[in-house]
């Protein structure tokens, strides 16, 4: 077992302690065994935040004399089981905003054992969420860890994905609720790759060939369905999954298109080959006028993986989950064009400077990591990332981006002169299906605007035969029968 004399003191430093009882009386090293398998809180720990060795920010929390209590466990799932160095998660007793983030009870600690990107896929990838406008992407900072006097090396403290006023900010849905006025939202999702018991499964639409797999749509917010909500949240994924192919708006009455073209731009600057596959997330928030929202942006952990001279998911070695098909689409592909000549001619400048300062600020904490894992038996036999030359890992992330970059001003368009920020698409949002949304017969009013057609899933229908419609005009929605 390695001592806390590893710490680097150039960033700060988060001791945790976890104990076998209440009463504290020994130290559980279980935590930090490296074949911790399972993912149960340890519910008796304490820890302090010390920020003294760093400069570039403050922020202390506790104190070895005075720490504070919290709960830990392994998170992940390969990065779980491949490492000896685990991600965690934490939950404390009370809010805290640590080290300037939003306040909250729920952090992560991701290793990024297999980052040998200088720990910079994550990195990148959250800049460029925030700089493009995604609704909330999570904010991280760099420490150093001790557990149990041990220490851990570098560590990457991160706002925990959550509805909360300050990250996800919808609606809070119950689970197991069976109200049909509250079952419309809001739901967070994530396109998993692994089979759960809490998820919906149905096979990937592709519109164009290739590879495709199963399309997992794990439930994170509710975590437990009623049959109603399953039944809503299949009816919509089969209702995006049917219409992923197709060059009319149908798919955009469920879909936000704008922040999808964002999240896939971020994406394909970076190379990742896992995205649209792996922990990705979509939300719904409550209403009959929302749409399904591509956000927040997750471990980014295949980053720069694929070619700089060719779309991601043509190298993808999953099913790429839509995205493929969904550049078949005429109107998101112009608003992609739009998006990206905004965004690189107003947004994107600074980001290289960002990533000098990050490299300086973790480069020796990085070659002290090196010297904790380099010996460490692994469980899997996996190699851990060597970043301890910070700087060859930068040339290769920036010559990666740059080289992509260049790639995508030819398929998407130069960016140089002035480009306004893109209008938000305004495609009308699918109505509520009639289980959820009370439609009942009414008398029409006299209305210039055309009649649209849905079943009673919600699916626009162009040519009605007989049977139960939902009948929209302008602002009037009312059920009929044809």
């Amino acid at each position: 077992m390695s001592s806390a004399g590893g710490v680097s003191n150039t960033l700060p430093v988060m001791h945790i302690n976890v104990y076998k009882d209440a009463e504290h009386t020994a130290l559980n090293d279980e935590v930090i065994s490296y074949t911790l398998a399972h993912k149960d809180y340890f519910e008796f720990a304490d820890y302090w935040l010390d920020t003294s060795p760093c400069e570039w920010i403050d922020g202390s929390v506790g104190s070895k004399d005075n720490p504070l209590p919290l709960q830990i466990k392994a998170r992940g799932n390969w990065s779980r089981t491949g490492f000896a160095k685990k991600p965690f998660k934490i939950k404390m007793d009370v809010k805290q905003s640590l080290l300037g983030m939003s306040k909250s009870k729920h952090y992560t600690l991701l290793a990024h054992a297999d980052d040998y990107y200088g720990y910079l896929r994550n990195y990148v990838n959250f800049n460029l969420g925030k700089r493009i406008g995604l609704p909330w992407t999570p904010s991280m900072q760099p420490i150093e860890l001790v557990i149990n006097g041990d220490y851990r090396g570098i560590y990457f403290l991160t706002e925990a994905i959550r509805v909360e006023k300050d990250r996800i900010n919808i609606q809070e849905l119950a689970d197991d609720c069976t109200d049909p006025d509250l079952c419309s939202g809001g739901y967070l999702v994530e396109l998993d790759n692994y089979d759960e018991t809490n998820q919906i499964r149905m096979q990937e639409k592709t519109f164009v060939g290739g590879y495709t797999d199963m399309l997992r749509i794990t439930f994170d917010t509710p975590e437990v369905y009623s049959d109603l909500q399953r039944r809503f949240v299949t009816d919509q994924f089969t209702a995006m999954n049917n219409a992923v192919g197709s060059n009319s708006d149908e798919l955009w009455s469920y879909l936000d298109m704008d922040d999808l073209v964002r999240y896939y731009l971020v994406e394909e600057i970076c190379s990742h080959t896992e995205s649209f596959h792996g922990s990705t997330y979509l939300y719904r928030d409550r209403g009959a006028d929302q749409k399904w929202h591509f956000s927040p942006l997750w471990d980014a952990g295949q980053a720069y993986n694929g070619p700089g001279n060719d779309y991601f998911y043509n190298h993808s070695p999953y099913g790429s989950t839509w995205i493929k098909s969904i550049r078949q689409n005429a109107k998101f592909n112009a608003k992609v064009k739009e998006t990206w000549k905004w965004f690189m001619s107003n947004k994107f400048d600074g980001l290289y400077n960002d990533i000098d300062t990050f490299v300086t600020r973790v480069s020796a904490a990085a070659r002290a990591d090196r010297e904790r894992w380099k010996d460490a038996p692994r469980p899997a036999g996996n190699e851990v990332a060597d970043n301890s030359n910070m700087a060859d890992r930068k040339n290769a992330v920036v010559n990666n981006l740059r080289t992509k970059i260049d790639f995508l001003r030819r398929a998407f368009g130069s960016y140089s002169g002035i480009h306004a920020e893109p209008a938000r698409d305004t495609t009308p949002s699918a109505p509520l299906p009639a289980y959820l949304s009370g439609v009942e017969s009414v008398s029409a009013e006299v209305s210039d605007a055309p009649i649209e057609y849905y079943d009673l899933t919600g699916k626009r229908i162009l040519t009605p035969t007989r049977g139960i419609y939902i009948q929209r005009q302008g602002s009037i929605t009312q059920k009929v029968a044809m």
